[in-house]
């Protein structure tokens, strides 16, 4: 049986594609470094205490006391924490981090939402508007360790 040159270059063409395809594995374009806990631990937890540490009013029987950024360079750390938060919530979504595609994926996002109000209120030096963020970051915070921090294991680490 004779085949066509056609027919041969296109079989040719087919084989060379599927061998392409089958030994080539797809390689995300990042490198996790950090198992989730590590990433909680070093990067999102020091930056949300810097934010809900930044802005307090205690009272106590010597009176009242107000905790605030009052410094240019108070109010850059504090802005450079929400911006570490809110970009790192992205890290929390990456493949080898995400537990699902549905309530991690929102707790993230919400996540990130509420840091870039913190960072916004940062900016605008709005001390109360920070401090009523800091309450979002902790709820968005808590709602996500409910579902899926068990801190008595290492749940959170694949």
């Amino acid at each position: 049986m004779r085949f066509s040159l056609k027919f041969k270059l296109l079989v040719g063409f087919l084989l060379s594609f599927l061998l392409t395809s089958c030994t080539q594995k797809e390689v995300p374009p990042y490198v996790s470094y950090l198992s989730v806990s590590e990433l909680m631990q070093w990067v999102i937890d020091p930056a949300a205490d810097r934010i809900w540490d930044s802005v307090a009013w205690y009272s106590t029987l010597k009176g009242e006391r107000a905790v605030a950024p009052h410094t240019q360079e108070e109010w850059d750390d504090l802005r450079n924490s929400a911006a570490t938060l809110m970009e790192a919530s992205n890290l929390l979504m990456i493949d080898q981090r995400a537990r699902d595609n549905g309530p991690w994926m929102n707790y993230s996002r919400e996540l990130g939402s509420t840091a870039k109000k913190t960072l916004l209120a940062v900016q605008a030096k709005d001390v109360q508007a920070v401090f009523d963020n800091g309450t979002l970051i902790d709820a968005a915070c808590e709602a996500c360790h409910l579902k899926y921090a068990n801190f008595n294991s290492k749940k959170l680490d694949k």
